[in-house]
């Protein structure tokens, strides 16, 4: 017994030494192999990519009125101050912005800065810029148009002074700043053919078919070496040119985009555009007083089909006009409150009765006009849809539409009770076009209107956004307008191009240091 005892515990033993054996053989290979396919698929990267835009005209910040170019001038050049990717003010040139009064400013500047032909940054090229921006039609004349003159204390400190107080005076600072020594004081063109800046990739190439960028600084993060900008004749050439993977990297804001250059072989990245529509509803009005009317005319929307039917579902959902990614606004996602059910609710609650497909109470029906642009044909479609779904609950909807010096005329003299309207968003958190005075629903709230006065003088970002958020608690509990969608700008690239590429309508090269190109066999 003892002896067969023996034979099975040595056959055991053999046993699992030859499976011990086996698995390490095994794993040894399997290791070689993993080895052997890592070495294969080392990435290789390309520190170049090309960018195609159309419609150039010139490569001058201050100039331009191309889109494109206005994005990519903000690689070559800076300003005082720079806006986050939610709508922050951030520092850029200044280092420092002091408010000593509603009308007087200092800015003290970074050092070490320097253009790049090597000359060093002063408060001289801001007194210049500034001085060349209100002599001309820029597009930043705006921007400066409120300041009467500007006092150099020293080659890094400079006053300015405004004619009157300036709501969001520091969002105003984002001007590109021009050298001095560079620029023609009359013209605002560069004196020699490469322009110049102090931003991180500089100009070293220009003809009639390519711009080409160049890192300013090696000790620069940035991963991308060379930017060429390839200038194509119209939109047509700039898709063909990518389609036929000529191009890194495209910005559109066409919603059929796809029919030209498809759907498979690149990546997109969606952000809201500046174009905002609403509903002004005239709370002037007999019936449209009532928030109850309001709002069920809210809850009846359906802003998901009309994007679908109307903008091709590109467009974008809107809550409430800070919904384009401003940090002020604190309510995340876009919320749906399509819900026919809580419309019929709340004019039921409010004493309506539904007859023979209309609201009746006492001698009133809920039938109101709605005023359209008929030039804008897109706009009509949006119209038409809302009428329909409206009278789905009994709201009837009567659809007037006029031309555009007919609708600037209702807008003027806000003779309507509804009208189909938009803004184009500016870059600081405004609200006074919406709830302010003369704003197009005629609306006013006295807990609004004080908020709408403190905020200029709040430093406190916590408090600012209590503050914003209260007005959003304000508008959702009445309904004084209807935020609609936001139109959309498309950055599309290739496979190839990874990194952080997410943007908004301001700035599309936020993360372009941790951009990088993979290189293509």
């Amino acid at each position: 017994m003892k002896a067969n005892a023996f034979r099975i515990i040595f056959f055991t033993i053999v046993i699992v030494l030859i499976i011990l054996a086996v698995y390490i053989v095994y794993r040894d290979k399997k290791t070689e192999k993993i080895v052997t396919n890592a070495k294969k698929t080392d990435i290789k990267v390309d520190k170049e990519i090309n960018i195609g835009i159309c419609n150039f005209d010139k490569i001058n910040p201050v100039l331009t009125q191309n889109k494109d170019v206005q994005y990519i001038d903000k690689l070559i050049f800076n300003s005082l101050v720079n806006v986050s990717k939610d709508f922050k003010i951030e520092s850029d040139l200044a280092q420092e912005i002091s408010k000593i009064n509603d009308k007087t400013y200092i800015i003290k500047i970074k050092e070490n800065v320097v253009w790049h032909d090597g000359t060093s940054f002063t408060t001289e090229d801001i007194a210049f810029t500034i001085e060349g921006l209100k002599s001309k039609n820029t597009l930043y004349k705006q921007n400066v148009e409120k300041i009467i003159k500007t006092e150099i204390i020293d080659k890094n400190t400079i006053k300015i002074f405004l004619e009157e107080p300036v709501s969001f005076f520091e969002y105003m600072l984002n001007f590109p700043i021009l050298a001095n020594h560079a620029y023609n004081k009359q013209t605002l063109e560069p004196t020699t053919n490469i322009p110049i800046g102090t931003g991180d990739y500089k100009v070293v190439k220009i003809n009639e078919n390519e711009i080409q960028l160049e890192k300013s600084n090696t000790n620069l993060n940035e991963k991308i070496d060379i930017i060429n900008i390839k200038l194509c004749k119209d939109i047509k050439e700039v898709y063909s040119k990518f389609s036929k993977q000529e191009l890194d990297l495209i910005l559109t804001q066409n919603i059929y985009y796809e029919d030209y250059i498809g759907t498979i072989g690149f990546n997109t990245e969606v952000s809201k555009g500046r174009e905002f529509d609403y509903l002004a509803i005239n709370n002037e009005k007999k019936l449209l007083q009532n928030k109850e009317i309001r709002k069920a005319i809210y809850y009846a929307i359906d802003k998901k089909e009309i994007i679908y039917n109307v903008y091709n579902n590109k467009y974008i959902a809107t809550d409430f006009p800070l919904d384009y990614g401003c940090y002020l606004y604190q309510n995340g996602e876009n919320q749906d409150d399509y819900n026919l059910n809580n419309a019929k609710g709340i004019l039921t609650e409010a004493g309506w009765t539904y007859r023979n497909n209309s609201w009746i109470k006492q001698n009133s029906k809920l039938e109101f006009n709605l005023i359209v642009n008929n030039e804008n044909q897109k706009r009509v479609m949006v119209a038409e849809s809302i009428k329909k779904q409206l009278e789905k609950i009994g709201i009837k909807i009567n659809i007037v539409k006029v031309n555009n010096n007919g609708f600037k005329n209702y807008l003027k003299n806000k003779n309507y009770d509804i009208i189909l309207t938009g803004n184009i968003i500016p870059i600081y958190p405004d609200l006074t076009s919406y709830f302010g005075e003369g704003n197009l629903s005629n609306y006013n709230n006295q807990e609004i209107n004080e908020i709408l006065k403190e905020i200029n003088s709040i430093e406190s970002e916590e408090l600012l956004k209590q503050k914003y958020n209260r007005i959003y608690e304000i508008y959702k509990e009445e309904i004084p307008f209807i935020s609609l969608y936001n139109n959309s700008n498309f950055l599309l690239h290739k496979k190839a191009l990874k990194g952080d590429l997410s943007n908004n309508w301001y700035n599309i090269f936020y993360n372009i240091e941790n951009w990088y190109k993979i290189k293509e066999n």
